[in-house]
């Protein structure tokens, strides 16, 4: 049981890690992304710039960092209780009957 924890919190906390990664590593999290649309001016002929905003999701650490940090603390908490469980059942077999 205590190893399946472990290897869900391990997928955790390399999940965030990737969809932070992939998003850009950015420190805050955004909800839109600047988008900058050029546009040739008929009267004149020549090329404007208008900046548009677009909603987008990018993950970012202030929201990644938490949720790796939790799942960390987590498989190593699993990680300690598989242990001294272990010991424990080793410490209850040698004892003399």
């Amino acid at each position: 049981m205590w190893k399946v924890l472990i290897a869900l919190f391990a997928v955790i906390a390399l999940a965030a890690m990737g969809t932070w990664t992939a998003h850009g590593s950015n420190i805050l999290t955004k909800d839109k992304t600047q988008v900058v649309v050029k546009t040739v001016n008929p009267n004149f002929g020549t090329e404007e710039e208008h900046i548009e905003w677009k909603d987008e999701f990018r993950l970012g650490l202030d929201i990644a960092g938490p949720i790796t940090g939790i799942a960390l603390l987590g498989g190593l908490g699993s990680f300690i209780m598989m242990r001294r469980q272990a010991l424990r059942t080793l410490k209850a077999e040698s004892l003399p009957a």
